[in-house]
């Protein structure tokens, strides 16, 4: 004997690769749920800004503007991913941040 046993037998392990490797996969994807309808819903929003900012040109515009222009502005959570997505053409210098929550296109 070579370690000391206090009459605990240890907890069985019978779980096979092919049990596991099933519930693994089935657990990564979400029922009913696919990559396309993500892409669909939020996929061209930058475009989307883009193109918004062409259309009204020179001025200055406020992000729940922007949001309500686009059909995102039904809560609180759409008008912020909003605001949020406006800090990539912001950091790429292609519209510029000219106040709190006002923006207007880069001239090119």
């Amino acid at each position: 004997m070579d370690t000391p046993s206090r009459g605990e037998p240890a907890p069985a392990r019978h779980a096979t690769p092919a049990d596991t490797t099933e519930d693994a996969d089935e657990s990564r994807a979400p029922a009913g749920r696919t990559d396309a309808d993500t892409v669909k819903k939020y996929g061209k929003l930058t475009e989307q800004l883009l193109a918004y900012f062409v259309k009204v040109g020179d001025v200055d515009v406020r992000a729940r503007d922007v949001a309500s222009a686009l059909g995102r502005d039904t809560d609180s959570g759409s008008i912020n991913a909003v605001r949020s997505t406006l800090d990539r053409p912001v950091g790429t210098s292609r519209v510029r941040r000219v106040g709190r929550s006002l923006y207007r296109a880069v001239k090119p």
